[in-house]
């Protein structure tokens, strides 16, 4: 996989340059930073190579420029002692905006280069072209070191990931949420399932709302800051809103469990998209409008405790489908062990496919959906493997048994352990599902997915009559 970090690290240099900026004075512009140079000159110095360096890409993405050109590296070291007298004269008005410019426009065209050529560029000499954060950040270090500028400290941006783990505990809930379960109490006193659900996804939709003004603000200019509500306000609305949630959960029902994990997934992925340019002191001095995982927390706790408490024990997954898949598997062995190339080219039927290419549509489907269930697993709680239109599933059962045929003629051998090895790895897959496997909406829509033995021995008999009837 490529390696794009020095997007990552293009952003946070230019994001210290634009801070270093906002403070700069027409006095600290003018200090000396030692061999002729002053911050103005090092801002000049800074701008002019990103504005070459982007003409470069410029030429290099429109392919009328090698990134490998053994002369370029000695020609801008030429080009450097000789800019230095005209960028150390260059009077300092404006000279900040032109570098934070060059900046900008430089890591859009780094940031959108093909992988391919990121490829071939890292490790090189040429790696500078990516990695423009280096060369500004020698000019950084160096201005801030004159100036008396505290080095930068790392900002902690976990925040990220436990909003995705709240989030993903949040739908391991509202995956097994039934109608009776909204109006438990979470607490004692306090309020229902449904209230907590509606409180949790009122605060992660207003808090969404706030970073899109935010936006729109630094847009215009403004820092990326949003507003805080304060916590004195807090309680003239909790109380009313939950009151209305109350009212309304028996014609919302379970779609409270939804909204909220719906507030949750828009709130967290405007978080993210920002999280590398935040200001530090925005994730230190508001950490709820950041991390949405400390508020969603404390009430998955709650509902967890309610449920646990409400609910009478569930009745066991019926997985039984577990056994019949074993013995299936068995008979689906037992069969293939005693057949030869010669069986394999018998047919089921007249005008059906021969055993061959059974054994191949078998596989293929086995094959398919262990896919389907691993996908459905990384996905998160909740999540079913994909659904197949019956029209698409005979378009592929026609168009195949060509290929599944040739297989089987070509290696017979290979044909028949292909079918036993899809068959055991798909039963091992279904048989170690997780606890937060859809297993009984899977059971109650679509058992076919789960037990592998309804399509199995159909086909299994198929087999078996054709045989006997070829053997006689």
């Amino acid at each position: 996989m490529t390696d794009r970090s020095f997007e990552r690290a293009n952003d946070e240099s230019r994001a210290r340059l634009t801070r270093l900026i906002a403070t700069l004075t027409p006095s600290q512009l003018a200090v000396d930073l030692g061999g002729g140079w002053t911050v103005a000159a090092a801002l000049a110095h800074m701008g002019f190579w990103d504005r070459w360096q982007a003409a470069r890409w410029t030429e290099m993405l429109a392919g009328r420029w090698s990134a490998q050109d053994e002369s370029v590296v000695a020609a801008e070291q030429l080009a450097n002692v000789a800019l230095d007298a005209y960028l150390s004269g260059i009077a300092p008005v404006g000279i900040a905006a032109l570098a934070l410019d060059a900046a900008t426009k430089l890591d859009a065209l780094a940031a959108g280069v093909p992988d391919a050529t990121v490829d071939a560029i890292e490790g090189t000499p040429s790696a500078y072209l990516l990695h423009r954060h280096r060369h500004r950040g020698e000019h950084l270090d160096q201005i801030e070191r004159a100036l008396g500028v505290a080095a930068p400290t790392a900002v902690d941006r976990d925040f990220v990931a436990r909003n995705a783990a709240s989030r993903q505990r949040l739908a391991s809930i509202v995956e097994r949420l039934r109608e009776s379960d909204m109006a438990l109490l979470t607490e004692e006193g306090g309020w229902t399932v449904a209230q907590a659900l509606a409180h949790v996804a009122f605060w992660d939709r207003s808090t969404a709302a706030r970073w899109r003004v935010a936006q729109a603000g630094a847009a215009e200019g403004k820092s990326l800051d949003p507003f805080q509500i304060p916590y004195s306000l807090l309680d003239g609305l909790n109380p009313p809103l939950a009151e209305m949630v109350d009212a309304w959960s028996g014609r919302l029902g379970l779609a409270i469990g939804r909204e909220a994990l719906d507030a949750a997934a828009a709130v967290d992925a405007i978080i993210e998209s920002l999280a590398d340019s935040l200001p530090a002191s925005v994730i230190a001095e508001k950490p709820n409008l950041v991390g949405r995982w400390a508020h969603r927390e404390a009430h998955i706790a709650q509902l967890e405790r309610a449920l646990a408490a409400g609910r009478p024990a569930a009745a066991p997954v019926d997985r039984s489908f577990d056994g019949r898949n074993e013995a299936s598997l068995a008979r689906l062995r037992e069969f293939l062990g005693g057949l030869s190339a010669a069986d394999l080219a018998q047919s089921s039927g007249e005008g059906s496919w021969t055993v061959g290419q059974t054994l191949g549509h078998l596989a293929f489907w086995d094959r398919f959906l262990a896919s389907r269930w691993r996908s459905a697993v990384a996905a998160g709680p909740g999540e079913q493997p994909t659904f197949l239109p019956h029209e698409l599933a005979d378009l592929i059962n026609d168009s195949l048994p060509a290929t599944w045929l040739a297989f089987a003629s070509s290696s017979p051998e290979a044909a028949i352990a292909e079918a036993v090895e899809a068959a055991q790895a798909v039963d091992h897959l279904i048989a170690g599902l997780p606890e937060t496997a859809t297993v009984e909406a899977v059971l109650a829509d679509r058992p076919a997915l789960l037990d592998r033995s309804i399509h199995r021995l159909e086909h299994l008999e198929e087999m078996e009559k054709a045989i006997a009837l070829h053997r006689g």
